[in-house]
């Protein structure tokens, strides 16, 4: 009952500082630009090919895992750090609540806050969408919305391991910046930068041979939660790594979501709180 009260208590806390309202409004707007966009401006410079629901959701997805990260890390930056500064940790802990129900407490009513910030910005443009396009489709929002929100909530746990880590706001604020900094361009620049080393074009053939690329290169490409998700094998790719299957999806965000909440408490469960 601990969890949830602290849990409770952070939602609440979000509803009345307007914070949920921000990030709705703000993610909102960020996808009606993007279905914009798709079913308008790209549509008139793609007339001879042929698109699909699938294919113009996706886009907007892979756009939208730039926003999602950054939501998810500067609501959880301060989850722990910030109380501790302001002296409001001690007082919670004086009442009937253990170190885990706090660390559990705050990421679930956090992570609430993300969801349903996603979930009602997918749902009010999805209107929109479904009113404006025969492209739209029910199944394919919806598990792209799930997706996201999941993506969300994974950021936030891993900006929670940095609440618990650092002694001040302003450097948990400095590690959330690094953090998605890196997981939104350096990844992707480092993964390119490695590939430009790779000979994949030889006489005669316009893309070039994907073997030439190992299949670890698109695990380490998949191990970053914004890519999790994706097709992260551009091209068919003949190969049995078990690591390059859907499936494997739900193994990394799980890492992704288990590892850092656990440092987290381990780290809280051992500091001392003056």
């Amino acid at each position: 009952m601990g969890t949830l009260t602290v849990a409770r208590k952070e939602f609440e806390d979000a509803v009345k500082s307007r914070a949920l309202i921000v990030m709705t409004t703000l993610f909102a707007v960020a996808l009606a630009v993007l279905v914009y966009f798709q079913l308008y401006v790209a549509q008139e410079a793609q007339t001879t090919e042929l698109r699909t629901a699938e294919d113009v959701v996706s886009w907007i997805t892979t756009q939208l895992t730039i926003l999602v990260p950054v939501l998810g890390t500067m609501l959880g930056y301060k989850a722990i750090v910030g109380e501790r500064e302001s002296g409001s940790l001690k007082l919670l802990l004086t009442l009937p609540h253990t170190r885990r129900d706090v660390v559990l407490g705050k990421f679930l009513g956090r992570s609430a806050v993300v969801v349903l910030s996603v979930l009602a910005g997918f749902a009010v443009v999805g209107i929109q969408f479904a009113a404006s396009s025969d492209l739209f489709s029910v199944s394919v929002y919806a598990i792209a919305a799930v997706k996201t929100a999941i993506i969300g909530v994974v950021f936030v746990a891993i900006a929670m391991a940095f609440s618990t880590a650092m002694r001040s706001s302003m450097m948990a604020m400095w590690g959330a910046i690094g953090l998605v900094l890196l997981f939104v361009f350096l990844w992707d620049s480092v993964l390119v930068l490695f590939e430009s080393f790779v000979e994949r074009t030889p006489e005669n053939s316009p893309v070039g041979p994907i073997s030439a690329l190992p299949d670890w290169y698109y695990l380490i490409e998949r191990l970053n939660p914004r890519h999790a998700f994706e097709d992260v094998t551009p091209f068919s790719v003949d190969s049995g790594a078990f690591y390059l299957e859907p499936w494997f999806a739900g193994v990394i965000l799980g890492v992704w979501l288990i590892v850092p909440l656990g440092l987290a408490y381990l780290r809280f469960e051992r500091s001392d709180l003056s």
